[in-house]
């Protein structure tokens, strides 16, 4: 495994899903020593309460760290990964959102992106249920949300959808979109993974949070999972069914097994930063570099981004 540099110190840009990440930093031995959010208060109070030495508005105000976490809206991504290009960097997702079309010459090199759906119990069961080199995968996927945040159509299927799309990407691999129907409310694609298919149809509105539901069939094998996270709620997932027959008892954490999903890939990213995984086992696992990352983009948008990274 190459020489890496060490990796001691963090800032997190964007302290509110930012926050998330702050027990796999705690449990990886990391010094959170950076807080940095437009809403300057918000990052000094929290930057008191947990003893963290920075709080600030501005990236130039930003005290020499080895790792910085970005968790602020899409279209502010570019601009934060350019700030940072010599730092290691974990990015929430999506890379670049609907900005896609502004790709850099080169990414940082030690540049990931935060999809944890792959880390979730059932999404690693399902994956041992699956062998898509051993013939053709079809994959139903609906999902609906109703949350009051101000986003269109494409940019909530990007903040919504596009989880378990990432885990179904990871295991069948780079999409090509076949079709796109669109309305006010509802987006449907059709996209082929080499042999593979998947469907998605994703709609806004009904029942307030969110809902999952996916379908993989291959062969003799029928596979069911369900997903929901309703607002004041725990995310919570129903028993894997396979023919029919659940696989385990559900997926459910009074301290949300989402939350816990996204610690164990931030992780994962961590351990790759400090040497202890390889590039190629962080892949395996279910890591996400900006090429990989811009699958989900891929999906949307119908075009493919050659992307450096």
């Amino acid at each position: 495994m190459s020489q890496t540099k060490p990796i001691t110190k963090a800032a997190i840009i964007g302290c509110n899903w930012g926050m998330v990440h702050l027990a796999a930093l705690q449990q990886s031995g990391l010094e959170l020593s950076a807080l940095v959010d437009v809403d300057l208060p918000r990052a000094q109070s929290l930057a008191q309460q947990l003893n963290i030495a920075h709080a600030c508005q501005s990236l130039t105000q930003v005290p020499e760290v080895d790792l910085v976490i970005i968790a602020t809206p899409a279209i502010s991504h570019m601009q934060v990964i350019e700030h940072f290009s010599q730092q290691a960097i974990i990015c929430e997702k999506p890379l670049l959102g609907l900005s896609a079309n502004q790709l850099p010459a080169n990414w940082p090199k030690r540049l990931w992106v935060n999809y944890a759906f792959n880390q979730l119990e059932s999404a690693q069961l399902i994956n041992q249920l699956i062998q898509p080199t051993q013939g053709p995968v079809r994959v139903q996927l609906s999902s609906q949300v109703n949350l009051p945040l101000k986003f269109s159509l494409e940019q909530w299927f990007l903040e919504t959808a596009s989880h378990p799309l990432s885990w179904l990407l990871h295991l069948l691999g780079e999409p090509r979109q076949l079709s796109k129907q669109t309305s006010e409310q509802e987006l449907k694609l059709e996209l082929a993974c080499g042999e593979h298919r998947i469907n998605i149809n994703f709609t806004l509105g009904g029942a307030a949070g969110i809902y999952h539901q996916v379908q993989v069939q291959q062969g003799q094998k029928n596979i069911q999972l369900k997903g929901h996270y309703i607002p004041g709620q725990a995310w919570r997932f129903m028993p894997v069914l396979l023919n029919g027959e659940p696989q385990n008892h559900g997926e459910y954490h009074e301290s949300d097994c989402w939350l816990l999903a996204n610690q164990r890939s931030t992780s994962l990213i961590i351990k790759h930063l400090q040497g202890q995984l390889s590039e190629a086992e962080l892949l395996a696992q279910g890591g996400f570099n900006p090429t990989k990352a811009l699958w989900l983009e891929q999906s949307l948008l119908g075009e493919k981004f050659n992307s450096a990274s």
